[in-house]
């Protein structure tokens, strides 16, 4: 599932915290989910949840959508490490989900910051592993069928 931190509901929602969000006090605007996602090929059929702050479970459906799907893990990939990809992965853990965080698949603003909160969720959040990692542990979680294709995780 993709997710996209948004001016969800105009700001109404959280006026005082608007300003204290990064850039705030500069012209920069987050780009358009498809001028990001378009390099990525994200699918029609991948389900995009527009998320209000920096977590991704924060006033949004992702943890019912999860549960629907009987879902048990959580695998973070992503920006920022240290704001939206670090509190996801803090939330997920709070709700009981095994927590996956891509350590070569997320990045920051400030290349100083990463290592210290990839430190943070090995210790107490997440199994952090590299995206061949990741891709091995699916891989060997999922095999393939004979002559056929593995089904895509969500």
């Amino acid at each position: 599932m993709w997710t996209v931190f948004d001016d969800t509901y105009l700001g109404l929602d959280r006026p005082r915290a608007l300003s204290h969000l990064p850039h705030a006090d500069t012209d920069w605007r987050r780009p358009g989910p498809a001028e990001v996602w378009a390099p990525m090929e994200r699918r029609p059929d991948e389900a995009l949840i527009r998320k209000p702050s920096y977590g991704a479970f924060y006033d949004t459906p992702l943890d019912t959508m999860l549960r629907n799907l009987g879902r048990d893990t959580v695998i973070v990939t992503g920006t920022l490490t240290n704001y939206c990809c670090g509190t996801t992965a803090r939330q997920a853990y709070e709700r009981g989900y095994q927590v996956v965080f891509g350590a070569d698949v997320t990045a920051t603003d400030d290349e100083s910051r990463q290592e210290p909160e990839l430190a943070v969720l090995r210790k107490g959040f997440a199994l952090v592993l590299t995206a061949k990692e990741i891709a091995d542990r699916l891989k060997a979680a999922d095999p393939a069928p004979e002559g056929g294709s593995r089904v895509r995780a969500a």
